[in-house]
């Protein structure tokens, strides 16, 4: 007849077991202690950024954070501003993410002299040299009328690239154990969207995960999104607050996902071009789907 256990070895081996899970518990929480870092202190939540060579940056800090921390690029339109961009981006995750708001280049109008009948003309761009000195740039504008700024603009890819690039080194190197920027989710908008598309698909492994709003279309071509899906890109959520966006958004999904892309398109239906209201909150729902699957958004 074979005899089951002994009460002792039952013991024995429940001891052996215990001692176990309280080894593996320690070691768990030396883990933690051991990644857990200093709260990230910023005198302000949302902050200036010198970055080499380009005007200074915005940055929404997670202030309190003790772990090191994911990177959204967020680019603005023409005639937008990076505090505006990052001030939507903080509403949006709140502090589970750094937002990095270049500033792009001055964005100037001209205001059309007064018409005949008293009214003045509508205001046109005008795209002037950045890097020019003040004292150079016109105040007068082609046609006779006065040029303002209003706001900024990214100018083209390499230019935007560039600008990119060093503001990460410098959100690095300002917070370089809390900043984790291997995959750096882009998001655009309107103009930011068109030249991210194609900055994206030149480096899918720095920027796999984008979010594009009211544009980024039409740079997806069959090679395009080859080489983005080829390169590691992993995800990309088209938003739109106009029926043509959705339009051209479902066309440009068709070739991403012939490359076995996950896309998605939301429509923040009323909205028109902007992300303020009905598409600032499909983003909001949204956004958990363009990060799923990535450790580094816990």
């Amino acid at each position: 007849m074979t005899r089951g256990p002994t009460l002792l070895a039952l013991v024995t081996l429940s001891l052996a077991t215990l001692t176990a899970c309280r080894r593996q518990d320690r070691d768990r929480g030396r883990a933690a202690a051991a990644t857990e870092l200093p709260p990230l202190v910023s005198s302000s939540p949302i902050a200036p950024l010198a970055v080499h060579g380009f005007g200074d940056a915005v940055v929404a800090v997670p202030v309190g954070a003790t772990q090191s921390t994911p990177v959204i690029v967020a680019v603005l339109g023409i005639g937008d501003t990076p505090e505006e961009q990052c001030a939507t981006w903080r509403e949006i995750v709140g502090s589970r993410a750094f937002v990095l708001c270049p500033r792009g280049a001055k964005h100037f109008v001209q205001e059309e002299p007064e018409a005949e009948d008293g009214g003045a003309a509508e205001e046109g761009s005008v795209k002037a040299d950045d890097d020019a000195p003040e004292e150079e740039k016109p105040s007068i504008g082609p046609d006779g009328g006065h040029v303002r700024q209003v706001g900024f603009y990214p100018v083209d890819v390499p230019t935007l690239e560039r600008e990119v690039m060093a503001g990460l080194a410098a959100l690095k190197a300002r917070w370089p154990t809390h900043v984790v920027d291997r995959d750096v989710v882009y998001a655009g908008f309107s103009r930011g969207a068109f030249l991210g598309a194609s900055l994206a698909a030149k480096h899918p492994e720095r920027f796999s995960r984008l979010v594009l709003i009211e544009g980024g279309h039409t740079p997806w071509s069959p090679d395009t999104a080859a080489a983005f899906a080829r390169g590691g890109g992993k995800r990309i959520l088209f938003a739109c607050g106009q029926p043509n966006c959705v339009d051209d958004a479902e066309s440009a999904a068709a070739a991403l996902r012939a490359q076995k892309m996950e896309v998605r398109v939301v429509h923040g239906v009323g909205e028109g071009h902007g992300y303020r209201k009905q598409v600032k909150e499909e983003l909001r729902r949204s956004f958990d789907w363009v990060t799923e699957g990535d450790p580094t958004w816990r």
